[in-house]
């Protein structure tokens, strides 16, 4: 089934959608005995509701667990600014993930010092990250190749001010900028890297194509484009599946 173009957009759209479709659901057949069970089923209902419409499958945790925190909520009869200030909080930390479908990942020293090795002949590397949390990569790229230019991109306000004061000892070769992976423009860069997941690599892909340079670098870390076979493959410490596939523009 094709989801409408405002959910494939919005992912958490369809994750509401679903939640309700769950409700009705149990609602229909729940008893008063046996809350927690009526409350899994509600949670199950709402998780393949939303991987069957084309949701990510990182959705699958947080749909199982809505409806035993609003139970919880309203037995503790919770006032509703906290309600508010957690819908706040998830807002400031991971609202861009929450609209992108891309969750908030964080890379390792291995992946960042692979980054360096890929654009050490460069004398002046010009590089980005595209979705960069709080800016890891980039800040180490900043230490180490101290003749190049680096920028972190990322949506979510409070990850992205997490990562500028981290950045203010780089004020010449680090910027940070809070915005919409979609709205950089890639042509003056050497690398790309991203860390998203596999929802946007296919339009990751076309970006590239479109706007770098022929010989610049794309680097994903775990999730490969589709479709696509990379120049090389550097397998990573860690997870099973931890590895960045190096594509040449």
């Amino acid at each position: 089934m094709r989801l409408p173009p405002i959910c494939q957009r919005y992912p958490v759209i369809l994750a509401v959608i679903a939640q309700v479709c769950g409700a009705f659901i149990v609602g229909q057949v729940a008893t008063p005995d046996l809350p927690a069970l009526w409350l899994g089923l509600h949670g199950a209902i709402a998780a393949a509701i939303t991987v069957a419409l084309g949701g990510s499958r990182w959705w699958i945790p947080f749909q199982m667990l809505i409806p035993f925190a609003i139970q919880a909520g309203l037995a503790w009869n919770l006032p509703g600014w906290v309600w508010l200030v957690c819908l706040v909080v998830i807002v400031l930390f991971y609202g861009g993930g929450v609209v992108t479908r891309v969750p908030l990942y964080l890379s390792n020293q291995a992946a960042c010092q692979a980054l360096v090795e890929l654009l050490g002949d460069r004398p002046s590397p010009r590089a980005v990250d595209l979705g960069a949390g709080f800016g890891g990569p980039m800040r180490h790229l900043a230490q180490t190749l101290p003749g190049g230019f680096f920028v972190s991109v990322e949506a979510s306000p409070m990850t992205c001010l997490g990562a500028w004061l981290l950045a203010r000892g780089f004020p010449r070769r680090l910027r940070v900028r809070w915005a919409d992976l979609w709205s950089e423009h890639l042509g003056v860069y050497d690398l790309v890297y991203v860390f998203l997941s596999p929802e946007p690599m296919p339009r990751i892909w076309a970006k590239v194509q479109a706007e770098m340079r022929p010989g610049t670098l794309l680097v994903s870390n775990t999730f490969p484009v589709p479709g696509e076979i990379p120049e090389r493959v550097i397998d990573l410490p860690g997870r099973a599946d931890a590895r960045l596939y190096v594509y040449r523009r």
